[in-house]
């Protein structure tokens, strides 16, 4: 999104004013140390809602009443502020332009101040339109009190943006805010929507498509029952229909069975017609023969029955047996050896041998029994088996033996009420009645209603899944890569990367996050992996041109701020200008050197690999306007100075008077007399 920050302050207690603005492309604030160059990083991340006020503490913060952000989305300008440790409420005010003047005290009325989660949502508005990101309601369902997932933030805005002063040449880390697996998941997940990938509709769509699947599934569900209960009550109606026709006295079958199944409405109608008073034979011993029928079949039925319970009974006891045998025979062990005493004639003292020989043969009939028992197949899993069937015999009887026994009982009962004085035309009706209800239920299975929606539904769920197809996420996601790779490798070949790592060979994925140069043989070498404070500063500064270029080339497509913020990158060749209170950069340059060992590096080498650093910052922001027709806005705050750059821009243009050598963002208060 574009995205131009006109100006970063502060406003102190006593009302003055302390700005830093800001010109498009690249910006620099240079000083020496303790100025306030880290904090206006740290004012932006707080203005845009940052949970911590993490301004350095100091001179800044004794003085400080209001950090405020002046800036300008697409066409909208916005002043954007909070007040220091105020963590509830933030200051919003849009502008029809950039008037530098308005922003004084009195400016931050307190009717401006809204509550930060509202505020949060407003800020977001201008960059992104989008409310909820569940593709599932029923996750959302068994989340703790149905929450939804969380959505977009500004706050995600910030890994992309902000390369802090203990970050911008890390190695074991490459994004603000991913030392914490919430936000960092939370940010690589929104990713396919931050790049434009998805819109509000996605998730709408996603959502009605499994809520169409789950009504299809229940109606699939409710046609197979519906299916169910058909099948049930058709192998009903012969029965009925056969007692109805009994009654009637009829001999024949008007209408049979298979007839009134195959068109239940039509042999309806017929039997309307047909089953009147008039047509009753009353001298018909039509029931009396349905009835000892029935009678006889319930009987054969029955015995049938008996005998598989008996056969269930006789498999279990035969398994319960096996069980004991088993148990049993585990428990049962040959001797290893047996003591047989010696039997002596006690007259003439002569040793007998058939007791031994009856032992010997006690052994070996011992050993065979062991053997045998041993080698015993086990029987259980073909009684257990069998046993299976014979149980799914008896409930198909008793289902039978139970049919066959209330027909019976229905013609007791209509034996019973004609024994009462009751019209036999009216327990005709009566059977009629049951035989037609039994009918409607055929019915369900061919609910046409019901198939109708079945159909309506399937073709909404095409038409969605044609509309869902359009969201190549995963494509979406690797084409980004590659592009993303393709300029890294235009922007890394300018960088000064160590000779065992050129030519230099980022690879970066969307989908994980991960950096890693890629050797000629295919070997992956992760940031973590690589040595030298160079290298993983290049490594930081080519992937974020890279992906600032790619967001540029969306255009309003992405909905992250086309801004950087480069905090101390040359702090890998300044090591010592943490004590930097020169006041200049060429005595500090001269400090700088008489520090050094004969181990280090000329100063003059590095001040060569800086120039360049700046020179292809400020090439970049020319090359990606000329492409794209604006900018990424980078700020640089560093302790360089005097700098000559390759393209001719002059050094002093880019600092455009924020140089803080003899002051800072707010000078200390001088003491009083």
């Amino acid at each position: 999104m574009k995205t131009l920050i006109h100006e970063i302050g502060v406003i102190d207690k006593v009302g003055n004013k302390h700005p830093v603005c800001f010109n498009k492309g690249l910006n620099v604030v240079t000083g020496k140390s303790s100025t306030g160059k880290s904090a206006l990083i740290e004012i932006f991340d707080y203005c845009f809602g940052s949970s911590e006020d993490t301004v350095p503490k100091g001179v800044i913060t004794d003085s400080a009443a209001i950090y405020y952000v002046c800036l300008q989305v697409n066409e909208q300008n916005m002043v954007i502020a909070r007040r220091p440790n105020v963590k509830n409420k933030a200051f919003f005010h849009s502008e029809e332009g950039y008037f530098p003047s308005k922003i004084q005290e009195n400016y931050f009325d307190s009717c401006y101040f809204i509550e930060m989660g509202k505020y949060k949502k407003y800020l977001r508005s201008f960059f992104l339109d989008i409310d909820d990101v569940d593709e599932s309601l029923s996750a959302r369902e068994k989340r703790r009190n149905k929450a939804k997932l969380a959505t977009p933030s500004i706050r995600s805005f910030m890994s992309f943006i902000l390369q802090h002063q203990n970050l911008v040449a890390n190695k074991h880390a490459l994004f603000y805010r991913f030392d914490e697996k919430i936000k960092r998941d939370q940010a690589i997940e929104h990713t396919k929507i931050f790049l434009g990938l998805v819109n509000q509709d996605f998730f709408i769509l996603s959502q009605e498509r499994e809520r169409l699947r789950a009504e299809l599934n229940s109606l699939k569900r409710e046609q197979d029952a519906n299916k169910r209960v058909a099948e049930k009550q058709k192998q009903r109606v012969a029965p009925v229909l056969t007692q109805l026709y009994a009654m009637m006295g009829f001999e024949d079958e008007p209408v049979s069975a298979p007839q009134v199944l195959r068109n239940p409405q039509d042999a309806k109608d017929r039997l309307d017609k047909l089953i009147v008073s008039e047509n009753i034979v009353h001298n018909s011993n039509a029931l009396s023969q349905s009835y000892n029928q029935l009678k006889r079949e319930l009987a054969t039925k029955t015995a049938k029955l008996r005998k598989f319970q008996r056969q269930a009974t006789s498999i279990n006891k035969h398994i319960d047996e096996e069980v004991r045998f088993v148990e049993n025979s585990l428990k049962f062990k040959s001797p290893e050896k047996v003591q047989i005493a010696t039997s002596v004639c006690p007259f003439c003292q002569t040793e007998q041998e058939h007791l031994k020989h009856s032992a010997e043969q006690l052994q070996r009939a011992i050993a065979k029994i062991s053997s045998s028992l041993a080698h015993t197949k086990p029987m259980k899993a073909k009684f257990e088996s069998t046993l299976v069937a014979v149980k799914r015999d008896i409930e198909l009887f008793s289902k039978e033996v139970n049919m066959l026994n209330n027909q019976i009982m229905e013609i007791e009962k209509s034996e019973k009420q004609l024994a009462e004085q009751k019209s036999l035309y009216e327990a005709v009706l009566m059977t009629k009645a049951r035989l037609f209800m039994l009918l409607e239920t055929l019915n369900l299975a061919d609910d046409a209603e019901l198939e109708n929606r079945f159909s309506t539904i399937k073709q909404d769920l095409v038409d969605i899944d044609k509309k869902l197809k359009k969201y190549n996420i995963q494509k979406g996601l690797a084409d980004a890569s590659e592009k993303v790779n393709k300029y890294m490798a235009e922007i890394g070949m300018h960088f000064e990367f160590e000779e065992s790592y050129q030519p230099i060979n980022l690879h970066f994925s969307f989908e994980t996050f991960d950096l890693y140069h890629k050797t000629i043989s295919g070997e992956k070498i992760y940031l973590r992996s690589m040595g030298s404070g160079a290298n993983w500063l290049y490594c930081h500064v080519t992937l974020f041109l890279a992906i600032h270029r790619y967001f540029a080339e969306l255009g309003d497509k992405c909905s992250i701020p086309s801004v950087l913020f480069l905090d101390q990158p040359t702090q890998v060749y300044f090591p010592n200008f943490k004590r930097d209170n020169s006041e200049t950069f060429t005595e500090q340059k001269i400090a700088d050197k008489d520090l050094r060992t004969e181990n280090e590096r000329a100063i003059d080498e590095d001040i060569i690999a800086v120039e360049n650093l700046f020179s292809q910052l400020s090439i970049y922001c020319d090359t990606v306007e000329n492409s794209n027709g604006f900018s990424p806005q980078i700020i640089v705050t560093d302790h360089a100075d005097d700098l000559t750059l390759s393209n001719g821009v002059q050094f002093e243009d880019l600092v455009n008077g924020n140089r803080w050598r003899k002051r800072g963002l707010i000078d200390p208060v001088p003491p009083k007399n």
